[in-house]
């Protein structure tokens, strides 16, 4: 057996920034890691947002595939268990609220509010959006840079709880075909695990009916029911959100559009700008800006 390098035993919390009534962190664990399948339950009212995927099992609830289209939302106290499902183990960044704060959003988006005083968040996953995507990536990206604002910050934090617990919500109550059996979920899972770790191939909807073990049209339709999205919506917003993680300032677009599965640069970059109202250049410019105006303030 091959020796383990470093980031082969990689466990680490790490707030980035306390903001007021905010508090912005992020978590890296790698598969080996003795705290991969349990970490002990939940410290703080949180919202995390993961930066690959991962299957994330509540107490008590289903198993969730954890991927970049979701937030997973955790009371105070929650206990759960990991599954792996990407090599890199479990990647997130996460906003961490006062439980006031928290019942505010969930009474501003339901009319008969939180369901419970001690655990006001009643679901254990959300949607994301690419906007709200985006608005997060922001936020955590200047909560961790070296002069952060930690007003706007705050503000911001709070604002990406209450579109995370309103999308929650819409989503619960959209579609009656909201909960499917459980032979049915088993199916869109496995569809969700395949294209969270081969978003980069060329996948068919035929390739993802026999993972599933059904006909193209049954899992088109059960997908849409359970997810509220298309195969190919959620396959291109895997693939945007892979992208906007490996911008760095010297990254060649052409070869990154090819390895993410894109037809061409060209749809690369169009798609990207639909999604986050910049092209992937201008992001990557950006970064590389924002790193030199760190590098010459040290």
């Amino acid at each position: 057996m091959r020796a383990l390098r470093e980031m082969d035993v990689v466990g680490k919390e790490e707030l980035v920034l306390a903001a007021g009534r905010v508090q912005v962190g992020r978590f890296r664990c790698s598969l080996a890691h003795p705290l991969f399948r349990d970490s002990g339950p939940i410290q703080n009212f949180l919202l995390a947002f993961p930066r690959n995927s991962v299957e994330i099992t509540h107490a008590g609830g289903k198993p969730i595939v954890s991927d970049p289209t979701r937030a997973m939302l955790y009371n105070r106290g929650q206990e759960y268990r990991r599954a792996a499902i990407s090599p890199d183990g479990d990647r997130c960044d996460w906003f961490a609220f006062e439980r006031e704060d928290v019942a505010e959003a969930v009474a501003a988006a339901s009319a008969r509010g939180p369901r419970s005083e001690d655990r006001p968040l009643p679901l254990a996953q959300g949607p994301v959006d690419a906007d709200l995507y985006l608005r997060q990536r922001s936020l955590f990206e200047e909560a961790a840079s070296a002069t952060p604002d930690a007003l706007r910050v705050e503000e911001g934090a709070l604002l990406v709880l209450q579109r995370t617990v309103r999308a929650a919500l819409r989503v619960e109550g959209a579609a009656p075909e909201r909960h499917l059996d459980r032979s049915r979920r088993k199916r869109v899972a496995a569809v969700q695990e395949a294209i969270a770790t081969r978003f980069g191939d060329r996948l068919t909807l035929a390739d993802l009916a026999r993972i599933a073990a059904c006909s193209s049209f049954h899992l088109a339709r059960i997908f849409r029911a359970q997810t509220g999205s298309t195969i190919h919506a959620h396959l291109t917003q895997l693939r945007l959100r892979a992208a906007m993680e490996r911008l760095e300032p010297r990254t060649d677009l052409a070869g990154l559009s090819f390895e993410l599965g894109f037809s061409s640069h060209s749809h690369f970059t169009s798609a990207f700008r639909r999604a986050f109202g910049a092209t992937p250049s201008a992001v990557r410019d950006r970064r590389r800006d924002l790193r030199t105006s760190i590098a010459s303030s040290r």
